[in-house]
């Protein structure tokens, strides 16, 4: 347990630390002057330069702190839960509507997710519903955000129920449930990956195929070119929640599909459309669902490890205590959770930096096999200024939880990457 509580003291000095680095960085950006994006490319252009505004500025230092508060609140409210015996007084509860192990951890584990979502409650809605509104980021009613969040959370008891049951029998059942749960998540993250863009995503938005037909085609010859054979392209009504754009690739197999926002298609010139699909197809075609899924298979390896033997010292000192002494016993997923979540944070800065890395290449695949350099950059310099995000994060918070290229990075590379013109290989892309 003393392991547990050092994990716990390591966690909020480094989100103090990272309050103190962003609310330092901020004050010190609002009095700094304009930074261009393309001073790194040496191009003269104002084209290519982000206009940094204070609330750009101020909206940054919200959402980095709001990051770092979160974990720690998050933490805190699992905390709670086991000191004051919450825990065990809904297992008790779940206890007297069943004599089934089984069937009380599903209740167990309902009541738990709805108890801890209105205790995060506040948070949530400061962060998810007040702070768009305070920079113009959505036009979403509460009565519509409140929608999608009892969407989300009954999707979660539905998922989380039978899964988290499992678990616990699981833990109950070998003594080295580390590994029984790790070869149990491997097909159970693999069908999450499939079933999400047929069966998750359209519970909360509607997705169609692309209705301009004349980018429609150009999208289709793009993927042709790529090496994508009957791609199925879609746009979603994310303006509904949102003003802000994205696009991405998700699913496997019969449910791989390409999604751009509605948003950004109304933001984007056709170009800038195909440069940014372009990256896109580039997860596609380098496997980058695959890889994902490996590197977090090998990460839940490590963490499910490291977390029984933190859990199994801190349950035979403090268990009792807490209102439990049996392995899966439902009590004591709080402190399962704390474990997870502290392990997962502390190697945040391992999984921010695999997902920078395979951006970059997406990066570089997009820009090898459509050669559209400067719509790129454009497209980037209208993703920062329209989400209104610093463009130049401090190093610190890049390092720990950036999963993408600060835009003033990606900028200079989009305009200065052309390997065509010194008759250098593509890496990537391969006519």
């Amino acid at each position: 347990m003393r392991r547990l509580l050092k994990v716990g003291f390591v966690l909020a000095a480094v989100a103090v630390t990272a309050v103190v680095v962003v609310s330092a960085r901020g004050a010190q950006r609002e009095a700094a002057p304009q930074v261009t994006g393309s001073e790194r490319a040496g191009a003269d252009d104002s084209r290519f330069q982000v206009r940094i505004t204070d609330e750009m500025i101020r909206h940054s230092r919200i959402r980095d702190t709001l990051y770092f508060v979160g974990i720690a609140y998050s933490a805190a409210v699992l905390v709670l839960l086991l000191f004051s015996g919450l825990s065990r007084r809904i297992r008790d509860m779940a206890a007297r509507g069943t004599k089934k192990p089984f069937v009380m951890a599903m209740i167990y584990i309902a009541i738990f997710t709805v108890a801890v979502a209105l205790l995060e409650f506040p948070l949530s809605y400061y962060s998810g519903f007040i702070v768009p509104h305070q920079f113009d980021l959505t036009d979403q009613s509460f009565v519509s955000w409140m929608g999608d969040q009892i969407k989300g959370l009954g999707v979660g008891v539905l998922m989380g129920a039978p899964l988290g049951a499992l678990a616990l029998l699981g833990i109950r059942s070998t003594r080295r449930w580390w590994f029984a749960l790790w070869l149990g998540s491997l097909p159970i993250m693999l069908l999450m990956i499939i079933i999400q863009p047929i069966v998750l995503d359209p519970i909360f938005n509607k997705f169609e195929p692309l209705e301009n037909q004349q980018l429609r085609q150009k999208l289709v010859d793009l993927a042709s070119r790529a090496g994508i054979e009957g791609g199925r392209v879609y746009q979603v009504n994310k303006s509904k929640q949102t003003t802000t754009m994205n696009a991405y690739v998700n699913g496997i197999g019969p449910t791989n599909r390409i999604v751009m926002w509605d948003t950004l298609l109304a933001k984007l010139d056709e170009d800038e459309v195909l440069a940014v699909m372009g990256h896109e197809m580039g997860h596609y075609v380098m496997n980058h669902i695959w890889k994902g899924f490996g590197f977090t298979a090998a990460l839940a390896f490590v963490i499910l490890f490291l977390g029984q033997k933190l859990h199994d010292r801190g349950a035979a000192k403090w268990g009792p205590r807490w209102g439990f002494a049996e392995r899966g016993d439902p009590a004591s997923i709080p402190l399962l959770l704390l474990i997870g979540s502290l392990l997962v944070f502390l190697l945040s800065p391992v999984i921010s930096g695999y997902s920078r890395t395979m951006e970059r290449h997406a990066d570089m695949f997009a820009l090898e096999m459509t050669q559209l350099n400067e719509p790129m950059a454009t497209a980037f310099i209208k993703f920062a200024e329209d989400s209104k995000r610093d463009p130049r994060p401090h190093p610190f918070v890049k390092f720990w939880r950036y999963s993408h290229p600060p835009i003033s990075e990606r900028i200079p590379f989009a305009l200065s990457y052309r390997p065509w013109e010194t008759g250098e290989p593509n890496r990537f892309w391969k006519e």
